[in-house]
């Protein structure tokens, strides 16, 4: 009975029940994928294997796929004879190309000692445990279930608009392509197509996307923000220590959560997602401009195919963002299903005094979120620096130009995705705005005198971020016939330098190089 007390002591903390009930808010509904399964099961394996499993996949029509010569020991169970050679799909739709025949299937066991499709998250209806008898019991219960339809969101939002990953075929960005463990991202021209019957929503490409283009749809960015701002604001109504922001996801974590009565600190505010991938660098420099202490991410081991890989790499360049103006690493990672472990984590964190909370809405736009906090905190800044190197890749940054190369082709102004990159309009001069560059590469490859470079860094102050500024210009050069400008000096010199031993320019060939278009036409039906 006393155990019971203290028990149910533990599970009351009317403080965090208070803050967690302001983070309520309606989320609103997305486009569902359907997945429609007849329960075809394939099973690939050796005999023995396939016949220790197959008893218990009875409501399932199965065939298998021996990768030997014995017989199957199981009754109402199809053998196939043949090489698999190819094998995609998910859950409901499994092409198989067996000795160059397409079947399709529902569901794949794959008993293979090394699985057959190599994608770290793997399709959903798909199961390969290897040597792992525990994942391989797991199989065995979820298989029988899966007839019927199914659903699940699509978890992704993608504006083509301003992906940097390609322009006129000139390769630029591939971080979501190699991000992504489910291989659902893949090159489309000069956009990048997402399966989303293969995206299981991990956020991967989301947290890497540098301009914005793949955002999170559930929920998303500015929703989280609208709960996180009135969380925090229940939360300054109660208490006065500023509080750490603790993301977890809602299997697992709020799992062990609520079995330990959401046993942690009065500080500690916790803010539940779907997937912790869902929310990176914006949300967590947002949590800071709003006057958190902190933020910790939690994984909880709720997938054992994730490392989080890419959100630890985003919680690097974040924490480099902020102690390039003074403020300590605020932003950390734990992993584990301890309970006391991470109790031990929140408690050793320092107790750092959190800057003058912001004031600026939410949106869905992640950079612009990213740009309003770091300026907010750069305004309360304890040592603000001008700027910060960073490692590439990064998603800030300016171009180098060299001038002795540039000849003003205005090929980089042509594909720049982001319009960070601008001519001069009347005059030779290439400019550029560094508060748009994603750093993506474009001009770079682009560039046909190898005249740029990339440098990764953050310039804190906006305001001369967002300012136009000459990279390089040149002197006109007008036409020797009719005075009409049409090139730069620079380039002028450039193409007669290089053609001027050229035998099909000689004389007065090579000065009508120097001429605009109309008077070289002009000149060439003269001379005829």
């Amino acid at each position: 009975m006393q155990n019971r007390e203290i028990l149910a002591t533990r599970r009351i903390n009317p403080l965090h029940n208070v803050v967690l009930e302001a983070g309520r808010i309606e989320i609103h509904p997305v486009q569902l994928i359907e997945f429609e399964s007849r329960g075809r099961l394939l099973i690939i394996g050796s005999s023995e294997a396939i016949s220790a499993v197959a008893p218990h996949c009875q409501t399932l029509t199965i065939t298998a796929l021996v990768s030997d010569a014995a017989t199957v020991s199981a009754e109402e169970v199809s053998v196939l004879a043949g090489e698999l050679t190819g094998l995609t799909g998910w859950l409901g739709e499994f092409d198989a190309i067996i000795s160059g025949q397409m079947l399709r299937f529902d569901l794949v066991l794959d008993l293979s000692d090394s699985s057959i499709l190599k994608q770290k998250v793997s399709p959903l209806g798909y199961f390969a445990p290897g040597d792992n008898q525990q994942a391989l019991a797991e199989a065995l219960q979820q298989l029988p279930d899966l007839i019927g339809v199914f659903d699940k969101p699509r978890y992704f939002q993608y504006k083509p608009t301003i992906c940097a990953h390609s322009r006129r075929g000139i390769n630029g960005c591939n971080q979501c392509l190699e991000a992504c463990p489910a291989e659902a991202v893949s090159h489309a021209g000069d956009e990048v197509r997402v399966d989303p019957n293969l995206c299981q929503g991990c956020g991967s490409c989301v947290a890497v996307c540098p301009s914005g283009a793949m955002n999170y749809a559930l929920p998303t960015l500015d929703v989280s923000l609208e709960r996180l701002r009135s969380m925090l604001q229940q939360y300054d109504e109660l208490e006065s220590l500023p509080p750490h922001i603790l993301i977890h996801d809602e299997s697992n974590a709020q799992t062990l959560l609520e079995m330990r009565g959401h046993e942690l600190t009065d500080d500690v505010i916790t803010f539940s997602i779907e997937e912790i991938g869902a929310l990176s660098m914006p949300f967590w420099l947002a949590a800071i401009a709003y006057g958190a202490s902190g933020v910790t991410v939690w994984d909880a081991l709720t997938h054992d195919d994730h490392d989080w890989l890419e959100l630890q790499q985003q919680m690097q360049l974040s924490n480099e963002l902020l102690n390039g103006m003074g403020y300590p690493a605020a932003i950390h990672w734990h992993q584990g299903n301890d309970f006391t472990a991470l109790q031990t984590h929140l408690k050793q964190l320092s107790k750092t005094d959190a800057a003058a909370p912001g004031r600026f809405a939410g949106m869905d736009n992640k950079r612009r979120v990213s740009t309003l906090a770091l300026s907010h905190l750069y305004e309360h800044a304890p040592a603000p620096q001008a700027e910060i190197k960073l490692e590439k890749p990064a998603p800030f940054g300016e171009i180098l130009v060299d001038k002795q190369a540039c000849t003003l082709c205005m090929s980089c102004v042509s594909v720049c995705p982001v319009g960070s990159l601008v001519d001069g309009v009347d005059k030779p001069q290439l400019n550029f705005i560094e508060d748009l560059c994603v750093q993506c590469g474009i001009c770079e490859t682009a560039c046909p005198e190898n005249a740029i470079t990339l440098s990764p860094r953050y310039l804190y102050q906006r305001d001369q971020a967002r300012q136009k500024r000459v990279l390089h210009e040149e002197a006109i050069f007008h036409c020797i016939s009719c005075a009409k400008p049409f090139a730069t000096q620079k380039m002028i010199d450039t193409i007669t330098e290089k053609l001027k031993d050229h035998h099909m320019f000689q004389g007065a060939a090579l000065e009508q190089l120097k001429m605009c278009e109309d008077c070289r036409v002009k000149a060439m039906f003269k001379k005829g």
